[in-house]
């Protein structure tokens, strides 16, 4: 955290008092500050802080007054650090974070309140932020009910074909999630990957979808008597971060019998932000022969630099570019823009979303390899997918 120059305070400087707006929090970089409460003109002390803690953040975070007044002890360096510093990095959090924050703000305050006997009025009471307490609190809800769903198998993996459109064969396919619930209708990955991505149950979810996918994989290619036919399937940025992945990848790749290039990682482009680590994993991966692919390109944080860099085998025109490509010409150029990219770099273009025969009949003339969506079959189960690839032969 950058923060202003050094200031220094002479021994018994009140830094701030008690009831006072604040404009910036500080942190004791030489010296001991006292904090102290007020009542009927006599002080009681809280706590003295040292060299390397922070105070005065609490009016800043919540947007109150001083809950507490500060006074050097000794004569001190401080570094101010502003409320815009500290604001950008907690609105940067997330929601249940933020949440988990202002409850304990309100707790610290109601102690405050006990010594002083003068309670403040509620903060944080805007309809926007009330909203997003329910949101946070929906969030947590959501996430026990996830682990409660995984730890009852109620997930299930579905397989979308990819076809290669000069062809008209389905040589691959990508692997979707799908949640169905004891009770109700299926569940969208919409509502719930978001927060399994976000939360401590990625690893094991992401473990528990490579076990499935390599499985079927097999079972699949044993149906089509075909080793090379590939399965795409989706990696967060944790799974890529975790120490032991690549060891994982690989055990299960020798126990189901399968060839590196059989398997299509699939990442989203802000992986890619995750520099070294990230290019250190994907190189590794590529060694060995795994597919390597950026989904949903043209919609993120892309980078040029990033994308020369890694070594990639195919791209992903995200859906959006292919449904309004046949009428906005903006979009009709991204996507040429977007494969003229990929055929430079010796890449793949794999076009997502494909619904309508013009669309299919466009990308293959603008040179795009492989394509999947509606038109040519939605993401179904294990045992339907056989069932299409069965009659496909």
């Amino acid at each position: 955290m950058s923060s202003s120059a050094v200031v220094k305070y002479p021994k018994d400087t009140v830094l701030f008092l008690q009831g006072e707006m604040g404009e910036s929090a500080f942190i004791v970089e030489k010296g001991r500050v006292l904090i102290y409460l007020s009542k009927d003109k006599e002080d009681f002390p809280l706590t003295v802080l040292g060299e390397g803690e922070i105070f005065g953040e609490m009016a800043i975070l919540d947007n109150q007054v001083r809950s507490a007044s500060a006074k050097a002890l000794d004569d001190c360096e401080l570094i101010p650090v502003t409320k815009e510093m500290l604001l950008e990095r907690v609105h940067a959090t997330d929601t249940v974070v933020r949440l988990l924050l202002r409850v304990l703000l309100k707790r610290l305050r109601s102690q405050n309140d006990l010594v002083t006997r003068e309670p403040k009025k509620e903060f944080f009471s805007t309809q926007i932020v009330q909203q997003e307490d329910i949101e946070a609190v929906q969030k947590i809800k959501l996430e026990s009910r996830l682990k409660d769903a995984f730890n009852n198998r109620e997930f299930v993996m579905y397989y979308q074909p990819i076809l290669d459109l000069k062809q008209d064969k389905i040589i691959g396919a990508e692997a979707l999630i799908r949640w169905f619930p004891p009770t109700g209708e299926q569940i969208s990955p919409a509502i719930f990957m978001d927060v399994i991505e976000s939360s401590a149950l990625m690893i094991p979810f992401g473990r528990w979808i490579l076990e499935q996918c390599f499985k079927d994989l097999r079972v699949i290619q044993e149906k089509k008597n075909d080793k090379k036919f590939s399965l795409s399937i989706n990696i967060s940025g944790k799974q890529f971060i975790h120490s032991d992945f690549i060891d994982e990848v690989e055990n299960l790749r020798t126990l189901n019998s399968l060839e590196a290039q059989s398997i299509k990682l699939e990442m989203t482009e802000r992986v890619m932000m995750d520099g070294t680590l990230a290019l250190d994993t994907l190189s590794r991966f590529h060694d060995i022969g795994y597919g390597l692919s950026i989904d949903d390109f043209g919609t993120g944080f892309s980078s040029l630099q990033y994308l020369f860099r890694m070594p990639l085998d195919n791209i992903k025109i995200d859906r959006s570019f292919v449904r309004d490509m046949l009428k906005d010409d903006k979009a009709l150029a991204i996507v040429k823009s977007l494969i003229y990219l990929a055929q430079s770099l010796r890449m793949k273009v794999i076009a997502e979303g494909i619904e309508r025969e013009e669309e299919k009949s466009l990308l293959k003339a603008l040179g795009v390899e492989q394509g999947q969506g509606f038109l040519f079959s939605k993401a179904i189960s294990l045992q339907n997918f056989l069932t299409l690839v069965s009659n496909k032969k």
